[in-house]
């Protein structure tokens, strides 16, 4: 009887000590999945302000690296306390013609955060977490006429 209390004793405080470690690991992560069937491109925030980013684009080649574009779009609407200058973000567009064809939209924007193993992932799967605001307003559109490539949300 003795040995099961010791065995069950052990496992807590194992999992206590793995949890704990968990959070002293560094996890990187989106913040947020961008909606199934969007078109989604890559940029870096290059500057931002109370109520609005502006996000540089990348292009995507055939072997998945990114190209800086000479494409900035201007974001407004809720931007969270924590987003930053030379942060990475990606952008999913509603429209199937992408970004140029329809300036005029709502873009979801997820953020690429840095945490730890426990709430970026471990925390994420048991509750997942959203967002609150992922929703900004395409304001304006600064292009060099470079084309996008696009990848699209699973």
């Amino acid at each position: 009887m003795d040995e099961v209390k010791d065995r069950r004793a052990l496992i807590a405080i194992g999992a206590a000590v793995a949890l704990i470690a968990c959070f002293f690991i560094p996890y990187s992560h989106w913040d947020t999945d961008i909606v199934s069937g969007r078109l989604v491109s890559e940029g870096t925030i290059v500057d931002r302000g109370e109520d609005a980013i502006v996000v540089r684009l990348y292009t995507m080649t055939a072997s998945d690296d990114m190209l800086e574009t000479g494409t900035f779009l201007l974001l407004e609407g809720y931007i969270p306390d924590d987003a930053y200058i030379g942060q990475r973000v990606r952008i999913g567009y509603s429209s199937s013609d992408g970004l140029y064809a329809n300036p005029d939209q709502v873009v979801q924007v997820s953020y690429y955060v840095d945490g730890n193993l426990l709430t970026g992932f471990i925390l994420d799967k048991l509750i997942p977490f959203q967002s609150a605001q992922t929703d900004l307003q395409i304001a304006d559109i600064q292009s060099d006429g470079s084309q996008l490539v696009y990848n699209v949300a699973r």
